[in-house]
């Protein structure tokens, strides 16, 4: 914010407005969405970026194994620098979009005319059929050439344009890259018909975290970790574990990286990865046999053997989608149980078959790279957010209903002094999952957020770079939020894709033994939201399950048959469950990586009482940011008060006024217009 103006607005109303018994917190206003920083133009630029040689610092192929379309990039604090490459003498369009048509998207198209002029235009769409030319032009031509039938074009535009019509802001968001390409250019009058293209598409991706170009060390070794040749059964959900083994090595090793090898034609089957450390006080006597039989089981059934129970706490993660990772240069996760790692893992894959495919055989797994080289730092993963249970309810129709999962302070008390250091998560939610948010609260002051993606997508699942401390008492909020408008019963937490999760996967460093530090609502408060009781359950009742006590019309009916067949139909129960999921106490989940409690299993804790709210209020695109007088014009004008040089009465200002005028002009410049 504007110190100058805000200092103004501050004195002027400190001197004017009557003293009142109710102090206004400019703190508890409106929060606004994370906005970057905005610079003016700088004409000056690095001369680098102007060759056609250049390939920014991310890449990525559009159109999968056609290869046509490649798109480079790179960000500074001020633009998105762009690089697309099409195997087509036409028009080539690239769009920013978070949903999967250019309706509302960010619309790119340049073609290079047969005398070789290079032209680029900022386009939109309002209906997602046809394209119109921005009134504002927003994007900026650094070169372009057709070169062998390939159309080559390099731009450039701001992360924020305060287009506020016809633009997207570049944000730390999923974002799908729509691509499209005709085999002709515009004619003369240069007007672009969108039916008239030849092939189009697009990808998931995060622009900010698109993985760096690096080359791999002459040293560095590759371990990749599969199921060992499984065969899918025609089920439609289906968790197979496998005990591995690490190879020998000579000396202590980091894995500074992991990347999935999927089977090719099995993408559609697999859905997550995971591996595990596993501990024992002898862990050769325990796992190896597993080891030397290479026999795989259903995870979590009672076929699976109790020596896999001992296998807790994720080391490395991958979700559907996911690209490669890379750790930080100065970190590593050890190997090797004498060097403070494993030397037996669990290795989990998630597979959903839901068109009961027989006969796929499966051997995909995840390539991990290990070097001798060590790294400054011994690095660990910390799993965050809601526990996996049957008692973590979303209810159907609505648009956007938040489950929260809590990391408390009793938990993280357990840290070193000087905490660890978060540098990557995974965030993960199922079919529902629109929203994620990781909140950091540490006394009673809510800091900056580490992470948070307002489009989601459950196809586009990878680690996502963030920094940040985590403190002996922090306390840590995972928020997911969900869309069950198209569900007509409750959905509940489980494995399946049809149920729900919602959880980050944190790696860190230095390494500590916390794990798992995870949340849910007691029973009690879920059925407080429900409205209803239950019978005692005995040993000599067990048996039945648990069935509903009171009120007396659904006396002696099956919980489980109640969310089926009563709940749905009941919207007081989904605004219950709502304020429970946000604010009633919660029972916590946190053990180390031997799955030994750190706290007592199923400790109860309320919800942190957050006096200083983090809100990023962006002011970017809001012209009183920056006029001081604008803003006192616009100020007294609102409050109906002379804009000459007479005497200004205040005598009917109050508290109400300013708050109502300082939100609207806080907020959004439109409000104060």
């Amino acid at each position: 914010m504007n110190l100058s103006y805000l200092s103004l607005l501050l004195l002027f109303l400190l001197s004017s407005v009557p003293p009142s018994n109710h102090s206004i917190n400019i703190k508890t206003l409106p929060p606004d969405f994370d906005k970057p920083t905005y610079y003016q133009a700088n004409e000056s630029r690095d001369s680098s970026t102007l060759s056609s040689q250049w390939h920014g610092d991310h890449t990525a192929v559009l159109d999968g194994d056609q290869g046509k379309v490649s798109f480079s990039w790179s960000i500074d604090d001020q633009f998105i620098n762009i690089k697309v490459e099409c195997m087509s003498t036409g028009w080539v369009a690239l769009a920013l979009s978070h949903t999967k048509s250019i309706k509302g998207a960010d619309l790119f198209i340049g073609w290079v005319t047969p005398n070789g002029h290079a032209v680029l235009k900022d386009f939109h769409s309002v209906d997602g059929r046809s394209v119109r030319e921005d009134s504002s032009q927003d994007v900026e031509l650094i070169y372009g050439e057709e070169v062998e039938r390939t159309t080559i074009l390099r731009f450039r535009r701001k992360l924020e344009t305060c287009d506020l019509d016809d633009d997207v802001r570049v944000t730390n968001d999923t974002f799908r890259v729509i691509w499209a390409y005709s085999e002709v250019d515009p004619g003369e009058e240069e007007v672009v018909v969108w039916r008239e293209l030849h092939r189009a598409g697009g990808r998931l991706l995060h622009l900010y975290q698109g993985e760096p170009r690096e080359a791999l060390e002459t040293s560095m070794k590759k371990w990749v970790v599969t199921s060992n040749q499984m065969t899918l059964p025609q089920k439609e959900t289906l968790y197979w574990c496998t005990i591995v083994k690490l190879p020998a090595l000579a000396q202590k090793h980091h894995m500074v990286g992991y990347k999935p090898k999927i089977q090719t034609g099995n993408e559609r089957f697999v859905h997550h990865m995971m591996l595990y450390e596993c501990h024992d006080s002898s862990p050769d006597q325990t796992f190896s046999k597993h080891v030397d039989s290479m026999a795989g089981y259903e995870c979590y059934t009672p076929n699976m053997p109790d020596d896999f129970l001992k296998c807790r706490g994720i080391v490395a993660a991958w979700g559907l989608g996911g690209e490669p990772f890379s750790f930080p240069e100065g970190a590593g996760y050890p190997l090797g149980e004498e060097h403070g790692g494993a030397t037996y893992y669990m290795f989990e894959v998630h597979y959903e078959n839901p068109g009961l495919h027989p006969n796929i055989a499966d051997n995909s797994g995840l390539e991990l790279l290990l070097t001798p080289h060590l790294r400054a730092e011994d690095s660990s993963m910390l799993t965050v957010g809601h526990d996996v249970s049957t008692l973590h309810l979303v209810p159907p129709g609505q648009p956007s209903f938040t489950s929260v999962g809590h990391c408390p302070a009793q938990c993280t008390s357990t840290l070193p002094e000087n905490g660890i250091r978060v540098f990557a998560g995974l965030p993960h939610t199922h079919l529902l999952g629109i929203r994620v948010k990781l909140r950091h609260i540490r006394n009673g002051a809510e800091l900056p957020t580490p992470f948070q993606d307002n489009y989601y997508d459950f196809n586009y699942q990878t680690m996502r770079h963030m920094e940040f401390n985590l403190l002996p008492g922090d306390h840590l909020i995972t928020e997911c939020v969900y869309d069950s408008t198209e569900r007509t019963g409750y959905t509940r937490g489980g494995i399946r894709a049809e149920d729900e999760m919602c959880m980050m996967f944190l790696h860190y460093y230095p390494a500590v033994n916390l794990a798992q530090c995870v949340s849910k609502l007691p029973l009690k408060n879920l059925l407080l939201a429900m409205g209803v009781s239950l019978w005692p359950v005995s040993p000599d009742t067990r048996h039945l399950g648990l069935r509903i006590q009171s009120p007396d019309k659904y006396q002696n009916l099956t919980l489980s048959d109640y969310l089926s067949a009563v709940l749905p139909g009941d919207l007081d129960a989904a605004m219950r469950l709502q304020e429970a999921n946000l604010h009633h106490s919660h029972v916590a989940e946190c053990y180390d990586f031997g799955k030994r409690n750190i706290i007592a299993d199923g400790t109860e804790f309320s919800s942190p009482k957050i006096h200083t709210p983090y809100y990023n209020i962006d002011e970017t695109c809001n012209p009183y940011a920056k006029d001081d007088k604008l803003f006192l014009e616009t100020f007294q004008k609102h409050l109906n008060l002379p804009l000459g040089g007479g005497e200004v009465s205040l005598s009917k200002v109050n508290s109400a006024h300013v708050l109502l005028l300082l939100v609207s002009c806080l907020c959004h410049v439109s409000q104060c217009l």
